[in-house]
């Protein structure tokens, strides 16, 4: 889905009495925020709905499409397979890859403070890998291409900072590898947005999609041990938070700053906790 920045807002494709500043992902016509039909890694306007229904949902060039549309996204996905088949290739259990990168939290509080976020990298098998990765996969590359790679990365960051330091407060010398904090700021992002739009089809549909998916996740500690919830717990938060924010710059001529700002903040002022708690 992208925003046009013309002060001059066209009016949906379908409803013409609608002004809109937003654009179908496949072909760029302007649509509302009704009109817009999810598919796979995008939202579409109903046309391109149509026709992707009658080809199997296929399109030449989408994977590439979305890959230049969402380059962190794709780009955190290699990094977590490069970071993983590294950490196999140095052998041992645990690996030297992980003895230096993860949430050790005795090393945390002996002033390792990076630790918080290198074990965001890291993976404690290839199904955690796996979860990870399709977890990304599916929520990452549409909400980079709606609030830009900089907001996207500064959510990322504020939300492995807020797992891992809810897991440094909660769980003394333990330790925990694994982006689950990040991407649960991801999951809270999109609830959020949709917890704000709940009175638009949109809206109630990402609430029933997004909650089911926020119970499910949220009910795993309960039943796999070893799980960090915390961690879960604290990145959930800052997407909240930074997706509430998101949807009330919705349809306003905001700027990328506008939008990075809200998450920046909440990473500056846990980077700020860390090291004074370490």
């Amino acid at each position: 889905m992208r925003m046009t920045a013309d002060p001059t807002l066209p009016t949906c494709a379908v409803h013409r009495d609608r002004e809109t500043r937003l654009r179908c992902s496949r072909c760029g016509r302007a649509v509302c925020d009704v009109c817009l039909q999810q598919e796979p890694g995008w939202r579409v306007c109903p046309q391109c709905h149509q026709e992707l229904a009658e080809d199997g949902g296929t399109d030449r060039g989408q994977t590439h499409r979305l890959q230049a549309s969402a380059p962190l996204t794709f780009g955190l996905l290699l990094a977590y397979g490069v970071v993983y088949l590294v950490g196999e290739l140095t052998g041992g259990t645990p690996s030297l890859v992980i003895i230096e990168g993860a949430q050790i939290n005795d090393a945390v509080m002996a002033g390792q403070w990076w630790r918080v976020l290198t074990a965001t990298m890291l993976h404690a098998g290839i199904t955690h890998l796996l979860f990870n990765g399709y977890a990304l996969y599916v929520l990452g590359p549409q909400l980079e291409r709606s609030v830009g790679s900089a907001a996207f990365a500064a959510l990322y960051a504020a939300a492995g900072l807020a797992g891992g330091v809810a897991f440094l407060f909660t769980a003394p010398g333990e330790v925990a590898v694994g982006a689950s904090g990040a991407i649960f700021g991801l999951f809270g992002a999109w609830f959020g947005a949709s917890w704000a739009r709940r009175d638009t089809p949109q809206g109630r549909a990402g609430l029933s999609q997004f909650g089911l998916l926020l119970l499910i996740n949220l009910a795993l500690p309960l039943f796999i041990p070893g799980i960090a919830w915390q961690a879960h717990l604290g990145g959930l938060l800052v997407g909240l938070v930074s997706g509430l924010w998101w949807a009330h710059l919705r349809g306003t001529s905001s700027s990328p700053g506008a939008r990075v700002l809200v998450p920046a903040l909440i990473g500056l002022a846990l980077l700020v906790v860390l090291l004074w708690y370490t």
